[in-house]
């Protein structure tokens, strides 16, 4: 597979949204393989790949979109928590391919936001991220997944932010980020608990009125 090197600013550490960008911009080709932008996406691919998948659930979306996208996150996550350095895929999901342009429309809606968190976000406190602490954001991505694709109505938009906010602090090595993203994350845990204990107990009521 040919491999575009894409040049880094010295000194800097290039923005992932520039770097996203350029990777969905620079080729002619209508579409792109997911194994191609993996390669591409080098030490950041979890990150971007995690975000990619958490951004359309930061919005109110149709039925089952949380479902569809949430289940990547639970893999990525839990290679995450192992310790891999990028996502392992088998070669035949590598393979698959995507419209450039779709990802790129959904990308630009996404920007002003990404981008604003961007400035916001530099590295710093990398121990917090790095090692065994980011095998600790795995384990919190790892649960907040789950929590995505349960079908919570509005209960999805939480648990996305935080993934979003995660996600952008692993790629971009914050520390001071990541503890934001974990305590919006407890937050989405404690909001998801309280639905579940809601409808349970309203279960529990209707079906004692039925049979009581």
């Amino acid at each position: 597979m040919l491999r575009i090197p894409i040049p880094k600013p010295k000194g800097e550490q290039r923005r992932t949204s520039d770097l996203l960008l350029d990777i969905l911009t620079r080729d002619d080709a209508e579409r792109l393989s997911i194994g191609e932008l993996i390669d591409r996406l080098g030490d950041r691919a979890f990150g971007v790949l995690i975000l990619l998948c958490a951004l359309p659930n930061c919005i109110p979306g149709p039925p089952g979109l949380s479902t569809v996208t949430g289940l990547p996150i639970v893999v990525f996550s839990l290679q995450l928590l192992l310790g891999g350095d990028r996502p392992w895929l088998p070669d035949f999901l590598r393979r698959r391919d995507f419209s450039r342009e779709d990802v790129l429309r959904m990308v630009r809606r996404a920007e002003p936001w990404i981008r604003k968190l961007e400035r916001l976000s530099r590295p710093r406190f990398s121990l917090l991220v790095d090692g065994f602490a980011e095998r600790f954001a795995g384990l919190m991505l790892f649960i907040l997944s789950f929590i995505l694709i349960l079908p919570i109505p509005l209960g999805n938009l939480f648990p996305a932010i935080a993934i979003a906010v995660i996600a952008i602090a692993l790629m971009e090595h914050d520390g001071v980020a990541v503890i934001v993203g974990y305590v919006w994350g407890v937050i989405s845990i404690l909001i998801a608990l309280t639905a579940v204990i809601v409808v349970l107990a309203a279960i529990g009521e209707l079906l004692s009125r039925v049979f009581g």
